[in-house]
């Protein structure tokens, strides 16, 4: 963690609200484009990420500089998102193929390209994804999509180390065969 950070959080855990307002304008622009691609909706990706930084001001006094601010950061944007997503799905028909209405699948970047084969590729790995059970997509989309270390989507996803690359080796060697098969259909 750079030092202006870590300070920016010392500050802030004092009682500081002018550090909380640098360290919201350090990670806001990246909080904000995951919670939109969470949500896949502006209103509601302008919710999450203000109920991301409310929590984050009121748990400051519980960081304890033992992972990133940003992976913490971004555990409570992947939570905020779920618990925002049961409650929307309370109130409307939830997608039956997502068990509590988040699909993970929306984490995946949608790219528009001249290249048809590397769009044709993007859509076959989109739909073996889809038959992943959804901790083995979560995994997978953190690690190869969003670029996340092992312990830090262990740290998001509040599971071992070795859980997640239990399903993040299971999600490959899934993916392996289904796309095998759909190259070959």
């Amino acid at each position: 963690m750079d030092e202006l950070t870590k300070q920016l959080i010392l500050d802030t855990q004092q009682g500081n609200r002018e550090a909380f307002h640098q360290l919201v304008a350090l990670h806001d622009e990246r909080i904000m484009t995951l919670a939109l691609q969470l949500t896949r909706n502006t209103q509601d990706a302008e919710d999450v990420y203000q109920d991301v930084f409310l929590k984050a001001f009121r748990k400051i006094h519980q960081f304890r500089f033992e992972s990133e601010f940003y992976t913490w950061l971004y555990r409570i944007t992947v939570n905020t998102a779920f618990n925002h997503s049961r409650k929307q799905s309370k109130m409307h028909i939830a997608d039956p193929k997502a068990e509590d209405g988040l699909d993970p699948l929306a984490l995946v970047p949608s790219h528009e390209q001249t290249d048809t084969d590397s769009q044709d590729i993007m859509d076959q790995v989109k739909q073996a994804l889809q038959e992943l059970p959804k901790q083995q997509q979560i995994v997978f989309i953190l690690k190869h999509i969003q670029n996340q270390k092992i312990k830090d989507i262990a740290l998001i996803m509040g599971l071992s180390d070795g859980t997640v690359k239990k399903y993040l080796f299971r999600a490959i060697e899934k993916l392996r065969v289904q796309l095998k098969e759909l190259r070959y259909a």
